[in-house]
């Protein structure tokens, strides 16, 4: 072969070359922005208690707003609490105490703080049972950076169990999560065996983390390829975390007997059906039950019946006392 041609054959090699690390280089810092955006609280977040989490959603504000209203009538009853995590971290959260001796902890979804948490406390309250709101971390008041999608929040969790129960002398505890909060619960139940921690609600539960972010992020009419995979090594470099931890469907097959409450809607477009319907099946307890909402939409079950989520609450706790 003629040695110009060999040079131009390199030429375009090397070019070619170039371009795909540039192309790799670009993804990544795209990637980069979308975790940071997502899964990393920064001064332009909205993982604050000053505002709703989404500005401007309807749902979300109506949510913020009664939960709000909720807390300011209760507000004589708040102890303010704070624990340190495995890593340092300061945690913070908002008691509720009305002198009983059970507590539950409301867990709720991303970038939201125990503001959007009060929203669900009142069927607690009727039922003569102290209410927990926290900031997970990196959340509010909390400590911390990184959202681990429910993986060193359990961890948290344990701790703010034992510190119920060990401080405040709390001989029940109890969890309600909601969206993420359910992988930070499954975690829990299936890990933490006091005898003093009872039963869990699990609110709009997911089969992995990484299935309900692909499905927000196609919703927001991304192509998955290669920016979506990429988001996982960011994550891992970050939090020093797996995603494939992030699994409640991996736990519920460890919840023994205790009572779980699967809720869900029928019109969750991030949780889809079947796949809930995976997640039940999986769970080991014989003292599960499950309730569906119609037209329900992820993470907004309570909002499209206030009267009978609360009575499927209570009904619940009732048959499990």
């Amino acid at each position: 072969m003629p040695q110009p041609v060999i040079i131009i054959l390199i030429v375009i090699g090397a070019l070619l070359i170039l371009g795909l690390l540039f192309s790799v280089f670009f993804t990544f810092l795209v990637a980069y922005k979308v975790y940071s955006k997502t899964l990393m609280r920064d001064k332009n977040s909205h993982w604050g208690r000053e505002h709703c989490s989404e500005p401007g959603n309807p749902a979300l504000e109506t949510m913020w707003k009664r939960g709000l209203e909720w807390s300011k009538k209760d507000k004589s009853f708040i102890k303010e609490l704070s624990i340190k995590s495995d890593d340092g971290l300061k945690l913070v959260g908002e008691w509720f105490d009305y002198g009983y001796d059970k507590t539950v902890i409301i867990l709720p979804g991303r970038r939201e703080t125990l503001v959007y948490s009060y929203y669900y406390a009142q069927p607690y309250k009727d039922l003569g049972i102290n209410v927990l709101v926290i900031d997970q971390r990196a959340h509010g008041l909390s400590e911390g950076t990184y959202s681990t999608c429910g993986i060193k929040e359990a961890d948290d969790v344990k701790l703010w169990l034992k510190h119920m129960h060990d401080v405040h002398h709390q001989k029940e505890l109890f969890i309600h999560g909601i969206c993420v909060g359910t992988c930070v619960t499954s975690i829990v139940l299936a890990s933490f065996k006091e005898p003093y921690l009872k039963g869990a609600v699990l609110d709009s539960a997911f089969i992995t983390y990484k299935e309900i972010y692909k499905n927000h992020y196609v919703e927001s009419g991304h192509a998955l390829f290669p920016v979506y995979y990429q988001i996982w090594m960011w994550f891992k470099h970050f939090t020093k975390c797996s995603i494939e931890d992030a699994k409640t469907i991996k736990y519920v097959p460890e919840f023994d007997n205790l009572p779980v409450l699967f809720i869900w809607g029928t019109k969750d477009i991030y949780c889809l059906p079947e796949k809930s319907k995976e997640v039940y099946a999986a769970c080991s307890s014989n003292k599960k039950e499950i309730q569906w909402f119609e037209g329900a939409l992820h993470s907004r079950v309570r909002l499209s019946d206030e009267e009978r989520y609360d009575a499927v609450i209570s009904d619940f706790f009732a048959r499990n006392a």
